[in-house]
């Protein structure tokens, strides 16, 4: 790599909000029968009510168990979240442990600032207990750098009473027939669009990394020495070109005007009042529909986006991180406490539709398949172990690329299908455009 990928993050400063609790301390592979004591600190970005709550209620178990010891958690939004860690282990002063999002692990390692955890995986059901590919996006040369925490699929969501209406019998086995599909009920007078896709923020690479998958573009890979190049060549350029004029004939003939603007959250709050059929996204959906539209809670269903010369997905992932200057034994503790038994049970279930488990055995866990909504039964466990089977994080289907987290930060798929909407480049041009952020990357 000609370039470290960190010389290019710019240090942020942005909320953080603190909160204390009393927690643990320990071996790094493995229970220590001796008292532990001292101070655990915890940076998380899990910001959502239910989820922060449950990841509060691990750390009062943990302390619980371990009364000489305290848990500081510091609750941060992911915008800006990995520049600060980058600016604590530069600084000598990081936590103990993080989370971490996609790409992270490969970027913090190259700093040497987080530990290698071989010995707390093996001590929390070894490397066959953990989901597909959940475990690999931890990885870092030889090395695994991060404890998946959870991973969440992709699907394509529709509502079945539109295509009843549109008089659509089957589910879309083609790309052609996704676009005749979200066509055929897109009717503006009724405000009724067939297709959302979050270009507003960073989130609109899932449905264009999950396009650019299925038609076998990986954009990234590594030469044996261990250097990441961009490896496009002209059949993967042409398709390339491909996906960005189809997603751009989607949003021109199937989106409401907008498009270009709107986050997440406001595709899925469109999705959840009816407004948009269908889009690439988490369970989350289900969420929002829950709490926005319930009495059709039961319209809302999904399927996997077809592939076109291969299947394959996007993924969420988010795992944990021990980092090399903190409380090593203590935060291995931890991290070893919450997964033995049922104690992430409550974790998974405060907020199911986005948090399936990592680890494979908790999907035969009795009292998780209980505490599932029944909306996400069904998902539960055919999402996760078919979908994530062929399913990879931004630009890791060739191994965990350390610039796949700033690649999302700075929405270098997203960005080229917005041109083609606001200044109005071609599909060749948004195709040349992504080529060259990439290689900013890396060179």
């Amino acid at each position: 790599m000609k370039k470290s990928v960190l010389l290019s993050l710019i240090m942020a400063v942005g909320l953080i909000v603190p909160m204390v609790f009393a927690g643990g301390t320990s071996d790094a592979s493995k229970a220590s029968s001796q008292p532990k004591s001292g101070t655990l600190k915890i940076w998380s970005m899990l910001t959502q009510t239910e989820r922060a709550a449950e990841f509060e209620n691990l750390a009062l178990m943990y302390e619980a168990a371990n009364p000489g010891v305290k848990v500081e958690i510091t609750v941060m939004p992911w915008t800006g979240a990995m520049d600060k860690v980058v600016s604590s282990i530069m600084a000598g002063n990081p936590p103990d442990i993080t989370v971490c999002g996609n790409g992270w692990p490969q970027t913090l390692a190259g700093t040497g600032g987080i530990m290698e955890l071989s010995k707390l995986i093996d001590a929390i059901g070894g490397k066959q207990s953990f989901l597909g590919t959940s475990l690999n996006l931890g990885t870092y040369e030889d090395g695994y750098y991060a404890i998946p925490l959870y991973v969440t699929p992709y699907v394509t969501y529709y509502r079945e009473s539109w295509l009843k209406e549109a008089g659509i019998t089957k589910l879309p086995a083609t790309w052609e027939e996704y676009y005749d599909m979200c066509k055929a009920v897109t009717n503006p007078a009724k405000n009724r669009y067939g297709f959302g896709i979050p270009l507003g923020d960073l989130h609109g690479w899932k449905t264009i990394w999950t396009l650019l998958q299925s038609n076998g573009v990986d954009l990234i890979n590594v030469d044996a020495k261990g250097n990441w190049y961009v490896d496009v060549n002209a059949a993967d350029r042409a398709a390339i070109i491909e996906v960005y004029n189809y997603l751009f004939r989607l949003i021109r003939d199937c989106s409401p005007a907008g498009t270009v603007s709107y986050t997440q959250t406001n595709v899925r709050e469109l999705v959840a009042q009816g407004t948009i059929m269908s889009r690439i996204d988490t369970p989350e959906i289900y969420y929002n529909v829950r709490a926005m539209d319930p009495e059709h809670l039961d319209d809302v269903s999904f399927f996997s986006f077809p592939g076109r010369k291969t299947v394959g997905s996007g993924l969420g992932w988010v795992g944990l991180n021990v980092l090399t200057k903190g409380n090593t034994d203590l935060a291995s503790d931890f991290i070893r406490f919450i997964f033995e038994g049922n104690r992430m049970v409550d974790f998974y279930t405060s907020y199911p539709y986005a948090m399936f488990p990592a680890k494979s055995d908790m999907f035969e866990n009795r009292d998780y398949q209980a505490k599932l909504p029944d909306e996400i039964k069904i998902l539960v466990p055919d999402m996760a172990l078919e979908i994530l089977d062929h399913a990879t994080g931004l630009l890791q289907a060739n191994g965990p690329f350390p610039g796949a987290g700033e690649a999302e930060s700075r929405s270098v798929l997203g960005n080229p299908l917005s041109n083609m909407l606001i200044r109005g480049i071609s599909a060749e041009q948004a195709a040349d455009q992504l080529i060259a952020e990439l290689k900013s990357l890396i060179e």
